[in-house]
């Protein structure tokens, strides 16, 4: 027996909202923020990063199939094509959850052990590659087919679900599957986020334990607010899928899903060194990252270095936190 979904409103009157929300994000601004990790010289991040960008990308482009053809293609789009994009819709918020927690996980065990590395240099570059990048990819192979494969032995369950995009109207797969997948996801990255942010404090307490002398900065408020941010974006998704488990067909839910590509360009795209590469007109402003270290105020000769993790790693693989250690200088604001 098989679930039926209520009726979705009809959001083709918010084509043009839509449409420039993921044109904003998915389209302009996260290519522009991909493009400047790979070719620029003074902003690198890790692959975690990058492909996470590229995730949200295709989702993008993914929702957007059906409007890239105006009007009469939203009315009455041929089979195939809806077929295809209802398959899709459902492989790419599994695939972007899963970019998320990689995410998450690299900035988590960035700040649990950053020496783990050197257990991992024996192992082919592509293999680590291919196990950083590649589950995203598999994850939504496995739901796309699976959608396609209802979506073929039921043609009447292909629709246009809401002016916007086809899905299937049918099905404990589109209903259950997907929305729990991913709820389950996004309570993890918020779980290992928090986990995080608690390894944060506890490294700050260590260091001034383990060194009293120390002057440490205060931390600065743009991580943090970064932080801050991707929690309220992850729990936005986790609302979305709620709202999915529920059947509550609210436009709110259908914006907050197209914004999402949106949040992830705000996100990565207003760190410090990517706005000064941006500002291409104004050669002045060069940020280069150097190694935390500290410095025992007690005595002028004795200096001390706290390097727990190379300040160029810890900024290449987490990008809405900063790692204790590099909040440490001399008194006069200088680094040693």
């Amino acid at each position: 027996m098989s679930l039926q979904e209520p009726p979705p409103p009809d959001l083709r009157g918010l084509t043009p909202l839509f449409l420039t929300i993921h044109i904003l994000g998915g389209h302009i601004g996260l290519p522009l923020l991909v493009a400047t990790f790979l070719f620029s010289k003074t902003v690198k991040r890790h692959a975690t990063i990058i492909n996470f960008c590229v995730i949200w990308i295709l989702y993008s482009i993914i929702y957007c199939l059906l409007l890239y053809g105006g009007t009469a293609l939203q009315k009455d789009p041929p089979h195939a094509l809806c077929l295809t994009q209802a398959a899709m819709n459902y492989g790419a918020p599994p695939m972007a959850v899963v970019a998320g927690l990689a995410v998450v996980l690299q900035i988590w065990s960035t700040f649990v052990e950053p020496w783990k590395e050197a257990r991992l240099v024996n192992i082919p570059r592509w293999v680590k590659l291919f196990a950083i990048i590649a589950p995203p990819y598999l994850v939504f192979i496995g739901f796309s087919l699976t959608a396609g494969y209802y979506g073929y032995k039921n043609p009447q369950w292909v629709q246009v679900k809401n002016g916007l995009y086809c899905g299937l109207r049918y099905g404990r797969f589109e209903m259950l599957a997907v929305p729990i997948f991913c709820g389950v996801l996004v309570l993890s990255i918020i779980g290992f986020e928090v986990a995080t942010i608690i390894r944060y404090f506890r490294g700050r307490r260590l260091i001034k334990k383990v060194f009293p002398l120390v002057e440490p900065k205060q931390p600065s408020l743009s991580p943090w607010c970064r932080a801050a941010f991707f929690l309220v974006y992850a729990a936005l998704a986790l609302g979305v899928c709620i709202m999915d488990l529920r059947q509550d067909a609210s436009v709110f839910g259908y914006m907050i899903q197209a914004a999402l590509p949106l949040a992830a360009f705000l996100i990565f795209g207003t760190q410090k060194d990517v706005v000064l590469s941006f500002m291409f007109w104004n050669h002045n402003h060069k940020w280069t990252p150097g190694e935390p270290t500290i410095r025992v105020s007690a005595t002028p000769a004795m200096f001390r270095t706290a390097s727990l993790t190379s300040n160029t790693t810890i900024d290449s693989t987490t990008p809405i936190a900063t790692h204790p250690s590099s909040m440490l200088s001399h008194p006069d604001g200088s680094m040693v």
